[in-house]
């Protein structure tokens, strides 16, 4: 019981740097990683006009030869049909695009810009756009570092009066299905702050337990060993 009380401390010290170091690693992993901008205002267009859905990569990032998915957010596959799957509005795949999977109204409307690409702009082009092209859209790259992949850009197709000035900002909009990653430096970080706060509660808890059972036992053998020494009075 002593050996644990004296390697306690090491304990916990050790615990605390790996702790720190996991963290301080994890944090410079994410802080590298390139951020996906969009707008924060949906992007506004009237019927028959072309228009560009932003995803931006802060910072520039080659994404030219990357797995990149353009498709409907809310769009669903089928319950009742196991074998269904949703279409692309564009889909490219190792530096080409695959027009086998995409929906057939956006076929020759939509368009990548492969020098754009190169330095991070996955931005689409939507070509002479009608009512039915309003909705969600998400820009999502399987493979890009970090925890952030995807994020959501609104389409409102609307006259000329109702157009809105489409601003870039830091803070993407997530993808639905993926909420739980949009605030994956946040959560980590606070993930692991919390992991050590238990571990140290229960190495501290630990530590008192022990302390605690030590000295009754020492005093459990103090109180025998007097019992044994009283002499027997006749």
């Amino acid at each position: 019981m002593l050996h644990l009380r004296g390697s306690l401390p090491l304990l916990t010290v050790f615990l605390l740097a790996l702790f720190s170091g996991f963290g301080s690693a994890d944090r410079t992993q994410f802080d590298d990683a390139p951020l996906l901008v969009g707008p924060r205002q949906p992007v506004t267009a009237s019927p028959g006009d072309d228009a560009v859905l932003p995803c931006r990569l802060r910072p520039a990032f080659d994404v030219a030869n990357l797995t990149l998915e353009w498709s409907m957010a809310d769009l669903k596959p089928d319950p009742a049909d196991p074998l269904s799957r949703v279409g692309y509005v564009h889909l490219r795949r190792r530096g080409r695009e695959v027009p086998d999977m995409k929906i057939p109204e956006y076929a020759g409307r939509t368009q990548l810009s492969a020098g754009a690409l190169k330095v991070g702009d996955a931005s689409l082009t939507i070509r002479r756009v009608t009512p039915a092209d309003r909705g969600r859209y998400r820009c999502h790259i399987p493979k890009l570092p970090g925890q952030v992949k995807a994020l959501v850009v609104e389409l409102v197709v609307a006259q000329e009066d109702d157009k809105t000035k489409v601003d870039l900002d830091p803070q993407s909009l997530p993808n639905p299905d993926e909420e739980a990653e949009t605030g994956g430096r946040l959560y980590l970080g606070t993930l692991i702050s919390g992991l050590m706060c238990v571990l140290l509660v229960l190495l501290v808890l630990g530590g008192a337990a022990a302390a605690c059972f030590h000295t009754r036992l020492r005093d459990n053998r103090l109180r025998c060993d007097g019992a044994s020494t009283e002499p027997l009075k006749v």
